[in-house]
């Protein structure tokens, strides 16, 4: 973009409302992350109800991130192409997360298991691309604070999603399975309130910005060859390497380790992967009124310095601090990258952008939890903290040297 582009006017009506648009997108999201984040927990009672090895639980999270990929990598220019029904979409999500998590609660065996957690976390990375094209659009002048309130909303999912879970296993007569049934029946309900409020999302706007499908896979190839633009996929990489680690394995650090139940457990894992919450909506506005450096580049190095902390602490008091202070820049930070990459993205090419900062994330991410298995399996469930905090503190050096401009300065890549 050559300028800042104004918001467009909003037409009549509540659901025109960009306020409400987004506050009906946060709630989706939230409710997509509060699935997600209560996963890893479930997976320390699969492992331990299945007998599954260290390699296996590491083979179940590749083989989630290759699903999640996939979809990303090839979802963008399709969701931009099919902008009217952004909201059929939408819904699409919520009812997938349905049939695959009443999959996951009937699974019998781990082979079944593994091929349907290829498919649990479609609907989520899914729900990403129009979700976040949206905003985006809606929201030209204030991309940073509105994207991150979209992570407000995924944030709150992410406190909830741990401890919901280590709740509802903490009673004698629910197992691992029915906390899946239970998910399902969530999503059918939040279908039913996106189609009310989503369902006319993407309708009335052009729908030849940006191209035919084969000019936006066009577009997609030639953001590679845009140094900034690569400079923040690399950066979300790393840190989104680093932060998959993070996630996958604390749950079983806490239990395994520490030896907490799992609703302390969930607790704990709910401080790291939430506290967004707060920091998310100031962050935003800072990186807008700042610059998106200001805040990135000192927010992953604290962040990496927090992630080293966390073994030290062991299972003192301080942990609790730690991990609070982990979850400040746990998605908050990924957020404003988003944001970033979108200060390049064209007109009508947002899902695009987003899709291949998911999508090649994702891809050249499919090996990393074996890799954070196998270290693991030799330095124990402490090490991920520290390979965390490397691949986060190479993360902020990367940012630190990245030509950013502030967002109305960003020309579009050619």
């Amino acid at each position: 973009m050559q300028a800042a582009t104004p918001a467009a006017p909003e037409a009549p009506g509540l659901k025109n409302n960009r306020a409400f648009v987004l506050g009906s997108l946060s709630v989706g999201h939230g409710l997509s992350h509060m699935f997600d984040q209560g996963l890893p927990l479930l997976i320390t009672e699969i492992a331990r109800t299945m007998g599954l090895s260290t390699f296996m639980v590491g083979t179940l999270f590749s083989v989630r991130q290759a699903g999640s990929s996939a979809i990303s990598l090839g979802g963008g220019p399709l969701t931009d192409a099919l902008k009217s029904y952004w909201g059929l979409i939408l819904t699409a999500c919520m009812l997938g997360h349905s049939v695959t998590y009443a999959a996951m609660g009937g699974s019998p065996n781990f082979v079944v298991v593994a091929l349907t957690v290829l498919f649990v976390s479609m609907p989520g990375s899914l729900w990403h691309l129009p979700s976040t094209a949206a905003i985006s659009q809606r929201f030209p002048d204030r991309r940073g604070f509105a994207i991150s309130m979209s992570g407000f909303g995924s944030n709150l999912g992410n406190v909830t999603g741990p401890v919901v879970a280590g709740a509802l296993l903490t009673a004698a007569f629910i197992t691992w399975r029915h906390v899946f049934f239970i998910y399902a029946g969530m999503a059918i309900f939040m279908a039913m309130l996106v189609w009310w409020s989503l369902r006319g999302l993407g309708r009335g706007g052009s729908t030849t910005e940006g191209g035919d499908l084969a000019t936006r896979f066009t577009y997609a190839v030639s953001l590679l060859k845009h140094r900034v633009v690569m400079g923040l996929i690399l950066a979300a990489l790393l840190r989104g390497i680093g932060l998959n680690a993070l996630f996958n394995w604390t749950p079983f650090y806490l239990r395994e380790t520490l030896g907490m139940s799992t609703l302390e457990a969930g607790f704990h894992y709910s401080l790291m992967t939430g506290m967004g919450i707060i920091s998310a909506p100031v962050l935003g506005w800072l990186s807008d009124k700042f610059g998106r450096k200001a805040v990135m580049a000192p927010g992953f190095a604290v962040a990496a310095l927090l992630s080293m902390a966390v073994v030290s602490v062991g299972g003192t008091w301080l942990l609790i601090p730690v991990m609070a202070g982990l979850g400040l820049f746990s998605f908050a930070l990924h957020q404003i990258i988003q944001a970033s990459v979108l200060d390049y993205a064209g007109q009508g090419r947002e899902a695009t952008s987003i899709g291949l900062l998911f999508g090649i994330n994702g891809v050249i991410g499919i090996g990393s939890p074996l890799l954070a298995s196998a270290l693991v399996h030799y330095a124990g469930f402490g090490v991920v903290y520290y390979y965390a905090g490397i691949l986060t503190l190479i993360t902020a050096v990367i940012i630190a040297f990245l030509p950013l401009r502030r967002p109305e300065q960003v020309p579009a890549p050619a």
